[in-house]
């Protein structure tokens, strides 16, 4: 009777010991599987970081080229009306007068055109349209930095916790970077729209 109590107890330990090594088998498995989806969710911030990225890339260039072509059209607008009404004040002799006529009329007839074309010749609201992707771009850019930033420290915090950080050194998982502006960041860009 006596041998069969040890038995017993012998077979209720070894259970306990076998459902204990089949939790921690669990756990490092559920814990690597965590691991491998927040370093998934990391890269996945970062590849958002590099999309903004190329958004601006692919953004600021046309903006500022729309905005510096249409202020240019401006500009030259304001010019061609500047010297037709300089040629009509400064006519002195009834043919000066019919040729500055004449240009003010091929002039009229460009100007409706450009007009048809362009209904609004409002560079300022132009600028401020640039101005307005720009800091949208911008601010993309900074939440998605963030993001990243946050999902970097969870992944981090959540390997480096024991026990989790010795199962994650048996797979390899290493601590992430978190974004960090380039020496000289605070300064803001300088964007060049002067009207050749």
């Amino acid at each position: 009777m006596r041998k069969n109590v040890t038995l017993g107890c012998l077979a209720g330990f070894v259970i306990v010991i076998i459902l204990i090594g089949v939790i921690l088998v669990a756990y490092v498995i559920d814990s690597r599987n965590k691991m491998a989806a927040m370093e998934i969710e990391v890269d996945n911030g970062w590849a958002q970081v590099q999309n903004v990225y190329q958004r601006r890339l692919d953004l600021v260039p046309n903006l500022a080229e729309s905005a510096r072509a249409y202020m240019k059209l401006e500009k030259d607008i304001f010019e061609a009306i500047a010297e037709a009404r300089a040629g009509i004040n400064n006519a002195e002799s009834i043919d000066e007068i019919e040729s500055a006529n004449k240009e003010v009329s091929s002039f009229i007839d460009d100007f409706r055109v450009v007009v048809e074309d362009t209904p609004e010749l409002k560079s300022s609201e132009t600028i401020r349209d640039l101005m307005t992707q720009l800091e949208g771009t911008e601010n993309r850019i900074a939440v998605e930095r963030g993001r990243f930033n946050e999902t970097v420290r969870d992944y981090n915090t959540f390997i480096k916790m024991f026990p989790r950080n010795m199962i994650a050194g048996w797979f390899g998982f290493e601590a992430r970077e978190f974004f960090e502006a380039e020496e000289g960041a605070e300064v803001a860009p300088e964007l060049d729209l002067e009207v050749d």
